[in-house]
C-alpha cells in the first residue's frame, strides 16, 4: 500500500487528540493577549508574541506524543517548523522593505532595490533583530542539520547534506557579522574597515552585500551583490528548501514505533503502511476496553496507561482479576486469529491510549510476513500448551499439529473450550502466570523461557526450557548442594515469567538463533538488551550465588554491580540485568 507525503505529514502532526475545552481556553487567552496589545498599543511583535505563547503548551504537548510514536521525525519536524517561522520573519521583512516609505530612516526607506536597505524594516519581531540573536539562531539550525544528518545517517539523503551546507555558509556569514559588530564596532557602525588588505565600505552588509568583502574586494561586480535584506532572505530560503526536501525523503520510512515494537519482524515497508491503517485511541480511567463476549475485532498494542484484564467464571459469575498490562504490552490477538468473542474484559485503570489494527489488516501483516507468521504461531501454541498443561491436559495434542501453519479458527476455538474458567483468560497479553491448583492427571511440562509480549517468540520452537510445573501446597524437594528456588522476572518485556532454579548451575541469557547446545542449563530471557550468556547460577552447600560473565549491561545485586567472583544471593534479591529487566530472587 502505497502511503503519501501528506497523509504521513497528517499523521505526524495530528499527534494527540486534544480536548475541545482546552482549545477553546487556549484560543480566549491567545485572542484575550492580542485584544489588550491592541488596546495598549503595544509594539507589533508584542502583540504577536502574546498571541502565539499561549499555544506553545499544547504544541509541546503535540510534538512528545509524536515523538513516543515517531520518534525523532518528531523533532525534525518541529525543527524545520521553526526554520520555516524563520523564513516567515524575513518574508514580512522584505514586505516592510517593498511597502514602507520614509527617507528619514537609516538607510532610508524608498521601495525595494536589489542592492538597498531600509532601516524600518525588521519584520514581526523586530526587536529580536540583533546580531546576538541572528548568530545564536542560525548557529542552532546549523547543530541541528548536523544532529539530523547524523541520526539518519545510513540514508542516502543527499538533501540532508546539502540543508548543512546551506546552514554551514550562512552561519559562516553571521560569525564574521557578530564577531566585527563586538570587537570592531567602530568600523560596524562607521565603515571603511581594513581587513585581509582591502577596505570593506559597509561591514552590515556581510561577506556577499553590497559594499561587503567581496563587493569592496571586487568593485566590477559590487553592482550585482543584493543588499542585506535581499541577501538573507536567500540565505534562510536556502537552508529551508533543502531542509523540506530531505523531511519529504524520510517520510518514505516514517512508521509507528510501538507497532515496531509489538511486531519486530516485520519489514520497513510492512510497518508502514500498517501504520497508515493503525487507529489511535483513547481510553478514560475507569472504562470498559470491551467485555467478555463481545466480538473480537480489533488488536491493541498500549501505548499509554494501564489496563487490568478480568474474567467471569460463569458457575457464580464472580469477575476475578487476571492480570494488568501496561505500556509496550498488547492483547486481543488470539480472539481474532480464532474468530471468536472475548474471552475477557478489559477496563482502563489509567487514561489509557492504545493503537489498534483491526481483524482484516492484522491477519494480513501475518499472510504477508512469513517471519511474523512463524513468530504469531509459536505463542500461540505455547500460551494454550502451557494452559493445558497447567490443569493436566496433555502437550502434544492437536495444538501442536500442523507444523508450517499457524494455529487453525477451530483448533484455537476448541482449545479454549478445553481449558478451565479463568485459566483462559491469562493467554491475552504479557502478566504473569502462577500455578495451576493440584489436578487428578499427570502435569505435563510446559514451555517456559521466553516472554508473552511482542519479542517472545523468537526460535522458541528450537531453545525453550522444559519445566515440570509446581503443584499447589507441594513443593519439590531441594537438591544435594543448593537450596532450591525461583526466579520471577518483575519489569521488562518478559515481565511475569517464572523460572525454577533446578540444576547445580544454570546459565541466564537471551536466545539466540545460532545457540550451540551446552550441557549447562540455560534460562533464556527475551530482552534484546541483555547477553546471551549474561551471569550464571552457581550452587554452594550454603547458598545459591550469581555471577556475572562479562555481560555488556552488566548485572547488578540490589544496586551493587556483581562481577566475576560469585555473590551469595538472599530470599528476596533483585537482580538488574538490563536498562528493563528485573529479576526477583525467591525461595
Amino acid at each position: 500500500m502505497a502511503v503519501s507525503s501528506i497523509d504521513q505529514i497528517g499523521r505526524l502532526l495530528k499527534g494527540r487528540e486534544l480536548q475541545f475545552k482546552a482549545v477553546a481556553i487556549t484560543a480566549l487567552c491567545s485572542y484575550f493577549l492580542q485584544l489588550i496589545g491592541i488596546l495598549l498599543h503595544w509594539a507589533l511583535w508584542a502583540i504577536a508574541l502574546g498571541t502565539i505563547i499561549p499555544w506553545i503548551p499544547l504544541l509541546t504537548m503535540k510534538v512528545f506524543w509524536s515523538s513516543k510514536h515517531y520518534g525523532f521525525m518528531a523533532f525534525y519536524l518541529c525543527i524545520m517548523i521553526l526554520q520555516a517561522g524563520h523564513v516567515g520573519e524575513h518574508v514580512v521583512q522584505m514586505l516592510q522593505f517593498i511597502f514602507i516609505y520614509n527617507p528619514h530612516a537609516n538607510p532610508p526607506c524608498l521601495g525595494w532595490s536589489w542592492n538597498g536597505g531600509c532601516g524600518d524594516a525588521h519584520g514581526v519581531f523586530g526587536e529580536l533583530d540583533r546580531e546576538l540573536v541572528h548568530f545564536v539562531w542560525d548557529g542552532l539550525i546549523l547543530v541541528a542539520t548536523i544532529v539530523v544528518r547524523i541520526y539518519f545517517r545510513k540514508s542516502k539523503n543527499i538533501w540532508l547534506t546539502l540543508a548543512i551546507v546551506a546552514a554551514a555558509v550562512h552561519q559562516v556569514e553571521h560569525i564574521y557579522l557578530y564577531g566585527n559588530y563586538v570587537f570592531n564596532n567602530f568600523y560596524y557602525v562607521h565603515g571603511n574597515m581594513p581587513f585581509l588588505g582591502i577596505t570593506v565600505k559597509n561591514v552590515p552588509e556581510g561577506l556577499l552585500g553590497y559594499n561587503g568583502v567581496l563587493g569592496s574586494a571586487f568593485p566590477a561586480i559590487n553592482s550585482l551583490l543584493p543588499g542585506r535584506i535581499n541577501l538573507h532572505f536567500i540565505y534562510n530560503t536556502l537552508v529551508l528548501i533543502p531542509m523540506v526536501l530531505a523531511f519529504r525523503k524520510q517520510l518514505q520510512y516514517v512508521y509507528d514505533e510501538w507497532l515496531a515494537k509489538a511486531m519486530p519482524q516485520l519489514s520497513e515497508e510492512q510497518l508502514i503502511a500498517a501504520t497508515a491503517q493503525a487507529e489511535n485511541v483513547k481510553f478514560n480511567a475507569g472504562q470498559i476496553i470491551f467485555r467478555q463476549g463481545d466480538p473480537a475485532d480489533k488488536f491493541y498494542i498500549i501505548t499509554q496507561g494501564q489496563v487490568d484484564i478480568t474474567r467471569q467464571i460463569k458457575k457464580d459469575g464472580q469477575e476475578v482479576p487476571v492480570g494488568r498490562l501496561s505500556e509496550g504490552m498488547y492483547f486481543g490477538e488470539i480472539e481474532l486469529l480464532g474468530k471468536a468473542e472475548r474471552s475477557v474484559t478489559a477496563k482502563a485503570v489509567t487514561v489509557v491510549e492504545c493503537l489498534t489494527l483491526n481483524r482484516d489488516v492484522f491477519k494480513s501483516l501475518l499472510a504477508a510476513s512469513a517471519e511474523t507468521y512463524k513468530e504469531m504461531d509459536v505463542v500461540l501454541r505455547r500460551r494454550l500448551a502451557q494452559l493445558g498443561a497447567l490443569q493436566g491436559l496433555p502437550a502434544n495434542d492437536t495444538v501442536t499439529a500442523d507444523q508450517e501453519t499457524i494455529l487453525k479458527t477451530r483448533m484455537i476455538r476448541d482449545r479454549l473450550k478445553m481449558l478451565q474458567g479463568e485459566d483462559v483468560s491469562r493467554i491475552l497479553g504479557r502478566m504473569p502466570v502462577a500455578a495451576a491448583p493440584a489436578v487428578a492427571q499427570q502435569p505435563q511440562p510446559v514451555l517456559v523461557g521466553a516472554a508473552v509480549g511482542a519479542n517472545g517468540a523468537a526460535n522458541e520452537a528450537n531453545a525453550a526450557t522444559l519445566v515440570r510445573p509446581v503443584r499447589a501446597n507441594s513443593p519439590a524437594p531441594a537438591q544435594n548442594g543448593y537450596r532450591r528456588g525461583t526466579l520471577v522476572v518483575r519489569t521488562g518485556p518478559a515481565a511475569g515469567q517464572r523460572f525454577e532454579i533446578n540444576a547445580p548451575r544454570m546459565i541466564v541469557g537471551r536466545r539466540s538463533a545460532t545457540e550451540a547446545s551446552s550441557d549447562v542449563p540455560m534460562i533464556y530471557i527475551d530482552d534484546a538488551r541483555i547477553s546471551r550468556h549474561h551471569f550464571e547460577l552457581v550452587a554452594q552447600p550454603d547458598g545459591l550465588y550469581v555471577r556475572d560473565l562479562g555481560s555488556a549491561n552488566g548485572t547488578w545485586l540490589n544496586g551493587r554491580q556483581v562481577g566475576g567472583e560469585p555473590v551469595r544471593l538472599e530470599n528476596g534479591a533483585e537482580l538488574q540485568v538490563g536498562p528493563d529487566t528485573v529479576l526477583n530472587y525467591r525461595v
